[in-house]
């Protein structure tokens, strides 16, 4: 965001590119750096002097004064004064101040935002201080207009008039005007990217005359200037050096000192130096906090925040974008209420808190419809504007004309033609407008289809749909007992052996190639993946959705699974290592229910689970070990062989059978098995 030097002659603004923060600084030709700090007895007292007055020169000279005292606090008078100004001027022929009496007109107008009259006052004194051949005022009054163009993001026409400025400047040899113009110019091109070397050279150029000057504000404007190209380029550490130098003469002169502080955060964040970073931002909130300036208070909390989601304090993160949440609305910038709801989406996500991210994703999304809102709004807003300007410029032209009527009929078609082609140009750039907000607004719907997809997967990767359906209604969910549900645990022999002679990496990726295709599997038999800890694998079937086919589908599940595990075993895939599994089952009354706030687990409990458990440890690699509950169930479409009994954890007897192959040989089973292709 470049921004400007300050001065007592000028008025300067720096728009930031692609619609960001807008950063304005209203500067007068004579008088501002006192008139703006002046009080109510000083304008009374040259209330005194005007009623007083008996002399037409004095009383010129304070209808401008107080024009120019009062066109901050009490524009309406401000333009009353100079209007009063302007007729007086023109009685006694003095141009000069005419000229300035045009021109706190349009200052006034400038306070209002009403741009169109700023310009018709403007372009009357620029024309009169040309025909009086005034540099000063011609450098002044090209640079205020070039301001107003900027503002309305008509970049050429600024550039032209900045240009013109400068021009004049360096003619009078005045070197603050010089840098003022060098600055303005370096906005306009900072405005794109592809044109950041013209606005170096410019910002540089800038700078050294304002240290010739020994002009703090204007150092403190081309050296923050200068920074900011450098951060976008990377080049961190000639960024820090201009931020100081540019911090350094804010805090001599009283000027935006935050500002500085809060770019420095960013640089050494952007650098990985995340310690420096918060000491930035945290002076700069100090320094905002201080004066009471909150809506650069709540900058700075995002600086805080931003940096903090980088050295991973997710919860002070949160903490921080909520306080900086808090203050952009009490000032109401949309800018930074949806840099703390991205903030917010980004910590609760990181934390897996994926309910309070999704909430403020959606927050994030609304915002940004508003501010897509708002930028239409300005840029049919500019566009009525130049459109006006048109209408205005053939007005006058046209009253400046000889009355002479061939010379009327000429203008008037002239007038009409361009006219009709102002007309022809302003639907033309509406019909453009609308293609371009139109597919504007597929993107942005289409980003938010993105991300809301993207905030689905995440919810359903972790939770069944059901159960996260339910989350996001509630925002929790219910425990839920299941009378029948069957649980199927794997581990493989001799894991830990395994694990002490094989590279870690090489480890993992076989586990997680087992892993995939017993997830692909447990899809196809509508069983339901709960969790995996080290080299176990437990789903199971009945649950969410119940059904009365659990303990069947778990069984042909489980002859997958170590038909896979076999075939891996023969063909030995490479970096694959070859393990040996055992299976265990038991089918009876679980509960099943969500756990924790932040990293949300679907698990379930009960004895069913316990006795599972002891079916895969009581296995034997390759076969499946099925409890008494689930054998007499499936007893009528298994062929299985007793195998005794194990005693659990209670001291309860259990009986153990192996399942040995389905009773009806052609079974989806076999087919799965026989064709079954690895993961991808």
């Amino acid at each position: 965001m470049p921004t400007t030097v300050f001065n007592n002659r000028n008025i300067n603004a720096a728009r930031a590119p692609g619609g960001r923060q807008l950063f304005l600084l209203i500067l007068l030709f004579i008088g501002l750096a006192q008139g703006a700090r002046a009080a109510d007895p000083a304008v009374d007292s040259l209330r005194g002097v005007l009623s007083a007055a008996r002399s037409d020169t004095l009383r010129l000279r304070t209808l401008l004064e107080l024009s120019t005292l009062t066109f901050r606090s009490d524009p309406s008078s401000a333009i009353a004064y100079a209007e009063d100004a302007r007729e007086l001027a023109r009685e006694i022929d003095d141009q000069t101040s005419l000229a300035y009496a045009l021109k706190n007109i349009g200052l006034a107008h400038y306070i209002t935002g009403d741009y169109l009259q700023v310009l018709e006052n403007w372009q009357q004194s620029l024309d009169i201080f040309e025909s009086i051949n005034d540099r000063l005022g011609i450098s002044n009054l090209t640079s205020n207009i070039g301001a107003v163009y900027f503002n309305q993001g008509d970049d050429p026409k600024a550039l032209e008039y900045y240009l013109r400025s400068l021009q004049v400047s360096e003619r009078i040899n005045d070197s603050l005007r010089i840098a003022t113009a060098l600055n303005n110019i370096g906005a306009v091109y900072f405005n794109d990217t592809t044109t950041h070397g013209r606005a170096l050279d410019y910002y540089s150029r800038a700078l050294t005359i304002s240290e010739q000057l020994g002009d703090l504000e204007a150092i403190a404007t081309s050296a923050v200037n200068l920074g900011e190209i450098y951060l976008e380029q990377g080049a961190f550490e000639r960024a820090i050096l201009y931020f100081e130098k540019a911090l350094a003469a804010y805090e001599q002169s009283g000027g935006n000192a935050p500002y500085a502080l809060y770019n420095l955060g960013k640089t050494y964040a952007a650098r990985g130096d995340y310690r420096k970073a918060l000491e930035y931002h945290r002076r700069a909130f100090a320094v905002a906090d201080g004066r009471d300036a909150r809506l650069e208070m709540a900058t700075a909390l995002v600086g805080i925040g931003g940096t903090q989601l980088l050295s991973q304090q997710f919860d002070q993160a949160v903490e921080t974008f909520k306080q900086a949440l808090v203050l952009a609305r009490e000032v109401g910038s949309l800018i930074r209420i949806r840099d703390a709801f991205a903030g917010l989406t980004e910590a609760y996500a990181s934390q897996s808190d994926y309910r309070e991210a999704y909430r403020y994703q959606s927050l994030l999304n609304s915002i940004r419809d508003t501010l897509y809102t708002i930028e239409k709004d300005n840029r049919i807003q500019g566009l009525q504007f130049k459109y006006d300007i048109e209408k205005k410029e053939n007005e006058i032209a046209m009253l400046n004309k000889d009355n002479d009527l061939k010379e009327v009929q000429i203008q008037r078609a002239h007038t009409l033609r361009n006219f009709l082609f102002a007309i022809a140009f302003f639907l033309t750039l509406m019909v453009g407008g609308v293609f371009y907000q139109y597919r504007f607004a597929k993107k942005i719907n289409r980003l938010i289809r993105k991300e809301r997809n993207r905030s689905e997967r995440i919810l359903l990767n972790i939770l069944p749909s059901d159960t996260a359906e339910e989350l996001k209604q509630n925002g929790y969910v219910k425990a839920k007992r299941y009378e029948r549900v069957t649980v199927l645990f794997t581990d493989f022999k001799r894991f830990t052996e395994f694990a002490e002679n094989y590279p870690p990496t090489e480890l993992v990726k076989s586990l997680d190639y087992y892993f995939r295709a017993f997830d692909e599997i447990t899809g196809r038999y509508q069983l339901e993946k709960i969790k995996t800890i080290g080299d176990s694998y437990m789903c199971a079937g009945g649950l969410p959705v119940a059904n009365e086919t659990n303990p069947y589908d778990a069984i042909y599940a489980a002859f997958e699974m170590a038909a896979f595990v076999r075939n891996v075993k023969t063909e030995q895939p490479e970096g694959i290592i070859p393990f040996e599994m055992r299976i265990g089952l038991s089918t009876g009354p679980v509960v099943a229910g969500v756990v924790g706030t932040k990293k949300f687990q679907y698990d379930i409990w009960g004895p069913t689970v316990n006795i599972a458990s002891r079916m895969e440890t009581c296995s034997e690699p390759g076969r499946i070990n099925i409890s008494d509950l689930t054998y007499e169930l499936v007893r009528d479409q298994f062929a299985c062989t007793y195998r005794g009994r194990v005693e659990a954890k209670n001291g309860e007897q259990l009986n153990m059978y192996f399942v040995e192959r389905p009773m009806v040989e052609d079974q989806p089973l076999e087919r799965e098995a026989r064709g079954m292709a690895p993961p991808q």
